[in-house]
């Protein structure tokens, strides 16, 4: 092995080596999919570990964090192929909520890891030690490094403070560096690599569907679905006018001219409704006048779920007619109280 061909230690010990094993026999089906993967997005986040200063083999710990996969979803409700919870993307800038998980964007998720992966390894001066700390957390390495005075991965993987998820994780790591770089070394000679992440930005008004995005880019929804995962409502989110959405390389042109000439005749097709106490589903698509099924599939949503009081749902309002939801009675009345046309936001793109 020549050791130029890393840019992180590799120690190649029997716990590594059972790894390599293991990896080229149980789990050679799995890692032949994450192989295959993988060259989808190890270009972009070597790329990117390269403008943090970071070592670029350090992108393969998503391999054993998620397989690469962006809709990875962990019991722990880690998310992503960096596996962020909840608490350290937020430490990290990335935005959870409703309408978008952007643990799941391949470039955003980097961007954090290279951060967090930076920040340990300024604490740790290690970067086995600092891969351990992304596992476990870095309290838990710092009070195994305090209760065993040792600063070495390798002895404090021999005591029981650690999980073994955590011993296990830096052997892995380094088993999956040796493969991903020298697959064929490994006998993995039947991988059918998916092609490089590639892809363009434009920004696009508040709440545009990724059907629209698809149609002005003359592309299928699913590559537009598959270029922006963080997406969960199939719309760009509210409130956020200039949103930046991911499109094939080489078609920023089309886009803009499909886009604008679109816009005369795709109108507003969603509105925001804010759960109120004691309200169903079945009550809010009678209020709006529309069909219970469309209101269902918009909000990834099955007749038999509850809807609680805050929670925001979209709303399927007709192309061509203004909807005007029903209200109460009043004296014996009911009374049609017109619903406030929505704006108009197909505004004309801008690039980035």
């Amino acid at each position: 092995m020549n050791e130029f061909d890393f840019d992180i230690p590799i120690v190649i010990n029997a716990r590594v080596e059972q790894f390599v094993e293991c990896f080229q026999t149980t789990f050679r089906e799995r890692f032949v999919t994450w192989l295959a993967r993988s060259q989808k997005y190890v270009p972009l986040m070597k790329n990117l570990f390269r403008d943090h200063g970071l070592p670029e083999d350090l992108v393969y710990i998503a391999f054993i964090e998620s397989g690469f996969d962006p809709y990875a979803y962990s019991r722990s409700k880690a998310s992503g192929p960096w596996q962020f919870i909840y608490r350290t993307g937020r430490k990290y800038g990335l935005k959870v909520n409703w309408w978008v998980d952007e643990r799941r964007d391949p470039e955003k998720s980097t961007h954090a890891a290279a951060k967090y992966l930076k920040d340990l390894y300024e604490r740790f001066e290690c970067w086995y030690l600092a891969a351990a700390g992304y596992n476990a957390g870095e309290y838990k390495i710092i009070n195994a490094m305090k209760r065993y005075r040792t600063v070495d991965f390798w002895k404090l993987a021999e005591y029981r403070y650690l999980k073994r998820e955590t011993k296990n994780y830096v052997p892995q790591m380094i088993a999956a560096v040796l493969i991903a770089k020298d697959p064929e070394r490994y006998g993995f000679t039947d991988v059918e690599y998916e092609k490089p992440l590639r892809y363009e930005k434009v920004r696009v008004p508040e709440l545009t569907g990724l059907s629209l995005v698809a149609k002005a880019c003359e592309a299928s929804i699913e590559e537009i679905k598959d270029l922006n995962p963080e997406l969960q409502r199939g719309v760009t989110p509210p409130n956020e006018d200039g949103y930046e959405i991911k499109i094939p390389l080489e078609k920023k042109d089309l886009f803009l001219k499909n886009f604008e000439a679109l816009q005369s005749v795709e109108k507003f097709q969603f509105k925001t409704h804010s759960v109120k106490a004691g309200e169903t589903l079945t009550g809010i698509a009678r209020q709006y006048r529309v069909d219970l099924e469309p209101l269902l599939e918009l909000n990834h949503l099955k007749r038999t779920s509850r809807v609680s009081k805050g929670m925001t749902l979209l709303v399927p309002l007709s192309k061509d007619e203004e909807i005007r939801p029903r209200v109460a009675k009043k004296n014996g009345r009911r009374k049609d109280q017109a619903l406030t046309t929505p704006p108009k936001i197909f505004k004309k793109a801008s690039v980035t």
